[in-house]
């Protein structure tokens, strides 16, 4: 379970925490990286790691023009609206014409998560400010139906809106000097893939031993990566024809998508899948760190 900072135990000693900042540049010096921050200050670190997500701006800085993202042509939002009485404990999914999806799913908090989706290009969406964004999608889900009407009225007043147009992050190298990237900042591979917290979870734990096992800071970068590529290359696998297959254009489309989904359900469609595309694992063998 993740705890916020504040649940955390009092270790002035060994963490310092800061907001309202961010990292103005690196560069690398002889004992390590100096980095200079918006406020001003500037210290000097044997190691610098960056989880910062997909639009890492620190990435951009050490890795400059390295990044040679794959758009997987998905616009998604995410918020919390409160819950209706019509609300189960199921998660609906529902299907409008013109290549969108509307889904609500309830929490453990009393309310329910609501996600719009839409199979597009990118055209600098992620960029927008949020009222342009909200803008936008209330233009393009107006008619769609079912739900969507509360859940654009709920979207204008929600405090956790989160907009994406859905790209993987595509390196040569995840580490430069005493820089290393972890995460999404290093490997996004989207919602699509279903694997992001297992790929952070696991990244974040052979970064650390790593950094115990080695002497230097470079070379537990080094075997770092060496251990999770291919399980991220794996996670980053799926096909970006996915999205267009599960958000189809006109009414006959989502027909044929629901019952295409309701012969793959069965027990033996199932087990025949998983008979044919079952292969050897490439997640990390974790007990080299016992």
């Amino acid at each position: 379970m993740m705890r916020r900072h504040d649940d955390l135990p009092n270790r002035a000693d060994r963490a310092a925490y800061r907001f309202n900042d961010r990292i103005e540049a690196v560069e690398e010096t002889t004992n390590g990286s100096s980095v200079t921050f918006s406020s001003g200050t500037n210290e000097t670190f044997d190691a610098v790691i960056v989880a910062e997500g997909v639009g890492s701006s620190t990435r951009e800085l050490v890795f400059n023009g390295a990044n040679d993202p794959r758009w997987m042509d998905m616009t998604i939002a995410y918020f919390t609206i409160p819950r209706s009485n019509d609300d189960d404990r199921m998660w609906r999914w529902f299907n409008a014409p013109g290549k969108r999806s509307v889904s609500l799913r309830p929490d453990q908090r009393g309310t329910a998560r609501a996600m719009l989706s839409l199979s597009k290009e990118a055209e600098g969406e992620q960029d927008w400010d949020v009222e342009r964004q909200k803008a936008f999608l209330n233009e393009r889900f107006a008619d769609a139906g079912w739900e969507t009407p509360r859940i654009l009225a709920a979207m204008d007043s929600t405090d956790d809106f989160y907009f994406d147009v859905l790209r993987q992050v595509r390196l040569p190298r995840w580490s430069s000097g005493h820089v290393v990237l972890t995460g999404d900042a290093a490997w996004c591979a989207t919602p699509l893939a279903g694997i992001g917290t297992t790929l952070a979870v696991t990244g974040a734990y052979v970064l650390a031993q790593e950094l115990i096992r080695n002497a230097g800071v470079e070379a537990a970068f080094q075997a770092y990566e060496k251990q999770m590529r291919p399980m991220v290359e794996n996670g980053q696998g799926v096909p970006k024809i996915a999205p267009r297959l599960m958000h189809p254009k006109s009414r006959l489309g989502i027909n044929l998508l629901h019952g295409v989904l309701g012969v793959a359900s069965t027990d033996i469609v199932r087990n025949l899948r998983a008979r044919l595309f079952s292969g050897p694992s490439k997640e990390v063998d974790l007990t080299r760190y016992d």
